[in-house]
């Protein structure tokens, strides 16, 4: 039976379709792996390699689709915001923006991102009510050694949350050192054997090839028990067929071949299968996140992953192709959020913040958005609770011509209604005595407010002693700034 909350874009007969040619082109066509572990552990298992070109036959496909969990547990710091993810969860689970390159906010403009700008977003994402998952990275910060990159931003992540983290793939050393960072904090060595915790976000090479990064990654995740997100962005008529149809075919192709590269690696890793596919502007050949054609694909794979394949997903959603918080940016971004949302992702991120085509992480947008989150979770929770009484009772007792204003019923859930954190609800007289702000600038207001209550670290004192010596140990440089 179908989750009364989800929008569904296609039939049974449909997605069948779509499975049947995917799994056309995954034993025709195949992939392409640059790596030799890789092929020869695809070649064990039953595959034809073709040079670098594995063709993948449909019973490994099933088993892979068998043997991958429909829903995990990852665990957090705080074991209260430990989350489920796939079949069961209650709600929509939201992480920040990533790989934004500026800063902005209507003080400062835009601005190359520091490490004080990365601090600032995973503290917001920590602070806020609907955001389930922190980390990656939500600006890349211009003011960091590229050798210790990846390290130094997941020790200040460690420091600022204790939600859930999903991280970025980097070298096996730099992912075992996170590893290694992150059971530290949870206080126990081999933590990560039989909890997963963290998670990375992991791209094919469209069309249809990894790279050995992307392929080391995956191994080194799924080796280590951790959940391995593959996510699709092909760009239709570009790298990807121009039919929308045929990008859903192509870009399940590439997630299922990297469904079953994790299942070989290790049978019953968690797996994150991730569509963000887009139609970008063919006059320039430029990516565009505005359009609203580009989820009638994602939401079509979502669909297929959950009712087919019963496996988690996650996707982009709060794109905005606005190069600052207008209203241009309200509308693709409440677009892309309610598409994406009602269309039944287990995850969204690109979803606090982002702008310009996820080049901009906004401060004020950041608060926005929450905002247009909050919005459309509490239209997806329906008649929860005291809202779906029928209050026969309460209508017998007020009568025709009566008042509900004084009744206890109201009373007692008066202050359980939505509210908005940043639009204004005034009349207009006293929305013109506060100085007429628009909603960017109310977010101003929040964002600093919620930074200033942020607290220095969440860690344990004996905790972030324990990791900085671990971090100094690998950043020399960064220890002794501590001291």
């Amino acid at each position: 039976m179908a989750d009364p909350r989800f929008i569904r874009m296609q039939g049974r007969q449909e997605l069948e379709e779509i499975h049947e040619a995917s799994i056309k082109v995954l034993e025709t066509v195949g992939v392409e792996l640059q790596s030799e572990a890789a092929l020869e552990l695809f070649k064990s298992r039953g595959a034809t390699l073709d040079g670098n070109r594995v063709k993948i036959p449909w019973a490994l496909v099933e088993q892979a689709i068998e043997s991958a969990p429909s829903s995990f547990v990852l665990h957090a710091l705080d074991p209260e915001k430990s989350i489920t993810i796939g079949e069961g969860q209650s709600r929509t689970h939201i992480e920040p923006s990533n790989g934004c390159i500026y800063a902005q906010s209507l003080e400062t403009g835009r601005q190359k991102a520091v490490v004080s700008d990365l601090v600032n977003f995973v503290k917001l994402a920590q602070a806020s009510p609907v955001c389930t998952i922190n980390g990656g990275v939500p600006v890349e910060p211009c003011d960091i050694d590229p050798r210790t990159y990846f390290i130094r931003i997941f020790y200040e992540t460690l420091k600022n949350t204790d939600k859930p983290i999903r991280s970025n793939m980097s070298t096996r050393q730099d992912m075992e050192h996170m590893f290694a960072m992150l059971e530290i904090a949870f206080g126990r060595k081999g933590f990560l054997e039989d909890h997963p915790a963290i998670y990375a976000s992991i791209n094919p090479l469209s069309p249809l090839a990894y790279n050995h990064e992307s392929l080391d990654a995956i191994m080194t995740y799924a080796e280590y028990g951790q959940p391995v997100t593959v996510l699709s962005c092909a760009l239709a008529g570009i790298s990807a067929p121009v039919s929308l149809k045929g990008v859903c075919v192509m870009q399940n192709v590439e997630i299922l071949s990297g469904l079953v590269f994790t299942q070989l690696v290790r049978p019953g890793s968690p797996f994150v299968y991730a569509p963000a596919s887009a139609v970008p502007n063919l006059r320039t050949g430029e990516y565009v996140t505005g359009s609203p054609e580009s989820n009638l694909i994602n939401v079509a794979n979502i669909q297929l992953a959950r009712e087919l394949y019963h496996l988690p997903t996650r996707t982009m959603a709060g794109l905005t192709d606005a190069k600052t918080a207008d209203a241009q940016a309200g509308i693709e971004t409440m677009q892309n959020l309610f598409q994406c949302m009602m269309g039944g992702a287990s995850i969204i991120n690109q979803c606090l913040g982002v702008l310009d085509s996820i080049m901009t992480n906004s401060y004020e947008k950041f608060i926005l958005d929450q905002e247009m989150i909050s919005r459309i979770l509490t239209f997806m929770n329906g008649f929860e609770g005291a809202k779906g009484d029928l209050a026969e009772e309460v209508i017998q007792e007020v009568g025709p011509r009566g008042t509900f204003l004084y009744h206890p019923s109201t009373f007692a859930s008066c202050r359980d209604a939505w509210r908005p954190c940043v639009s204004t609800w005034d009349n207009y007289e006293k929305w013109e005595e506060a100085g007429s702000p628009d909603a960017a600038q109310n977010a101003t207001a929040v964002y600093k407010e919620m930074l200033a209550n942020a607290p220095d670290t969440l860690l344990d004192p004996s905790v972030e002693e324990e990791l900085t010596a671990f971090v100094g140990r690998i950043i020399p440089d960064l220890a002794l700034k501590m001291k």
